[in-house]
């Protein structure tokens, strides 16, 4: 969905200084933007590495319906009969009692005892303290948050907050060669897309007060012929401002933290959009001599929304607000669970259980830890409306 931009790109050449009094050819004015190229769940090693996962597997509904008396082969059975018998059979179990379909619906159902955390002490795990302790080490919970254990990084850091890990650690879908964990492949189709501005820099290296803007992109990303993003193309901030973030950073030996601030992004799947929130997000990204960007982006997931946008579909749209169709919700949410080995009703309830942040008033947690691991180049960043060429068919032209 390409934009016609008039306005001047928040990033020019040249140039800011670093320690070192030499000028930075990627910064103007103090201002430098970055389109971010590789976005994923930040969890672990996988787990036949780590030994995370002593009691084994999450199992989806076709392992549970095979491990009942009726899910056994039958003598004689070939397996074109087997394989339908066992589809229906594992369909019978994402039904709650009451008739409800349980990804629409995992309120419905109860806690999986199939579905397998990452209960080892002291396991290790990607990702940046949040809550400002080492919540193992201190023995109660910080400022709004509810007790957790804390995880250690490969390098010793310790307080590392990542719930989200613990729940999915041990899916098989989560693992290095699995298909949820990584969305860059749906990034660069160009159907979302995060953008970073940098605003007040004097020094690149060292920097006590920066204005960081993290944002949605209203563009597909731009790549080379190869496939690879290309450096220093032209991007506009979306102008919904519910997708707009601005918040304070600095910059230690060329590594940029920020304070934290409410972000939203989009996700999309199956052609229908989700919202991904991040209450009280943080960014740690070390920023390489090139302009490049390396780190985290961390916060709390609202429990509802990231069952919705990693599991159940419940909250898509077409992108202009209208719930999309509820059999294409119902399809595509049943098959992510029949592909992934899950039960929905078994990730809500996992979600649930190890939410950690923002309690409600009776005090359960709302929201969980989660990392993600994101890379940037330098672009050219504009603050200015766009009209999209595909605007009638894309549905979020503006």
């Amino acid at each position: 969905m390409p934009f016609a931009v008039s306005a001047l790109a928040l990033l020019v050449l040249p140039g800011a200084a670093t320690s070192a009094g030499s000028e930075v050819a990627w910064i103007k004015d103090g201002k430098v933007g970055f389109v971010v190229t590789d976005f994923g769940f930040a969890l672990s090693k996988d787990a036949d590495q780590t030994g995370a996962c002593p009691d084994g597997w999450t199992l989806g509904n076709r392992e549970l319906y095979q491990a009942t008396p009726e899910g056994k082969r039958r003598e004689g059975e070939s397996d074109q009969d087997y394989t339908r018998r066992i589809a229906a059979g594992s369909q019978s179990l994402a039904v709650a009692p009451n008739g409800q379909n349980l990804c629409m619906n995992p309120e419905a159902g109860k806690p999986e005892p199939h579905w397998r955390t990452v209960k080892v002490p002291n396991a290790a795990a990607y990702g940046i303290d949040l809550d400002g302790q080492d919540s193992r080490a201190n023995g109660r919970p910080a400022p709004n948050t509810c007790a957790h254990d804390d995880f250690r990084g490969f390098n010793g850091e310790k307080g590392i907050d990542n719930q989200f890990f613990r729940v999915v650690g041990c899916s098989r879908s989560y693992q290095s060669t699995g298909q949820s964990a990584d969305n860059t492949i749906e990034l660069r189709t160009g159907s979302w897309g995060v953008l970073i501005t940098l605003a007040g820099v004097d020094d690149i290296r060292n920097d006590p007060d920066v204005t960081v803007g993290i944002h949605a992109n209203a563009d597909p990303i731009e790549l080379s012929p190869t496939r690879e993003p290309v450096e220093f193309a032209t991007y506009s901030i979306t102008q919904d401002p519910r997708f707009r973030a601005t918040t304070h950073g600095r910059i230690v030996n060329g590594v940029l933290t920020t304070d934290p601030v409410d972000v939203r992004f989009y996700k999309v799947t199956n052609s229908m959009y989700l919202e991904r929130p991040l209450r009280g997000a943080r960014l740690r990204l070390t920023i390489a001599p090139d302009g490049k960007l390396d780190g985290y982006l961390a916060g709390y997931a609202p429990v509802e929304a990231i069952y919705d946008h990693q599991y159940g579909y419940r909250s898509a749209t077409d992108g202009k607000g209208v719930p999309s169709p509820l059999r294409l919700r119902m399809i595509s949410s049943n098959g992510n669970a029949a592909v992934n080995n899950h039960t929905c009703q078994g990730a809500y309830w996992a979600l649930r259980a190890a939410a950690d942040g923002y309690p409600d008033e009776k005090g359960q947690c709302t929201a969980i830890s989660t990392q993600y691991r994101i890379r940037a180049i330098p672009a050219f960043v504009v603050d200015a409306p766009g009209k999209s060429a595909n605007a009638a068919l894309d549905g979020k032209g503006q």
